[in-house]
């Protein structure tokens, strides 16, 4: 259960890698910026950042909806899934609350005007913009990664259910069907 698990966690930390590390060498492609330049780039930068945690918060928001959804499938489905296929979805549940709580709190802390204030020294401004390519960089990477970890979930699950693979890792065995469908009839009786 768990090397499936650690293979899909690491093609997705590869991908969300990948784009972190580009999108910040683009930004950093730029060359070293003075005081003065950094501060007006922290003026042309910080809306446009700031509307990009408001995206990585809907974003995060609505992976944790399909994920409902996708549990409601894989659950009414006649083809059941495995116990691992739960266990994963938790855990894809929790990198995205991560990538919740984490893109909230960039999100608060753009909303700090810094670059209206007089009283920080010149060299913060520096150190500020480049935190922020490198917070949004870093947001982005993990946007995609936990996107990756649902697309390979969501594959399984299409395998499972819709195409009938009895064979595949995430498929329910017989004895693991007839368990889940006892404990519901027992459920129904114990109601009536």
């Amino acid at each position: 259960m768990f090397s499936r698990l650690r293979n899909d966690l690491f093609t997705a930390a590869v991908i969300g890698a990948v784009v972190a590390v580009s999108v910040a060498s683009a930004s950093f492609a730029l060359g070293n910026v003075g005081d003065a330049e950094a501060r007006r780039l922290l003026e042309a930068i910080i809306p446009t950042s700031r509307l990009f945690c408001s995206t990585i918060l809907t974003v995060s928001a609505t992976v944790l909806a399909l994920m409902l959804t996708m549990i409601g499938l894989g659950h009414s489905a006649k083809a059941g899934l495995s116990d691992a296929h739960y266990h994963r979805i938790i855990k894809i549940a929790l990198y995205d609350a991560i990538l919740f709580g984490a893109g909230a709190i960039i999100f608060v802390l753009h909303c700090v005007p810094v670059y209206e204030s007089n009283a920080l020294p010149s060299w913060w401004y520096p150190a500020i913009y480049y935190g922020v390519l490198i917070t949004s960089s870093t947001l982005a990477g993990a946007a995609v990664s936990i996107v990756t970890l649902l697309y390979l979930a969501v594959k399984d699950v299409i395998e499972v259910v819709a195409l009938g693979n009895a064979d595949h890792f995430y498929a329910a065995v017989p004895d693991e069907q007839d368990s889940d469908s006892n404990v519901d009839s027992k459920k129904t009786t114990e109601q009536t």
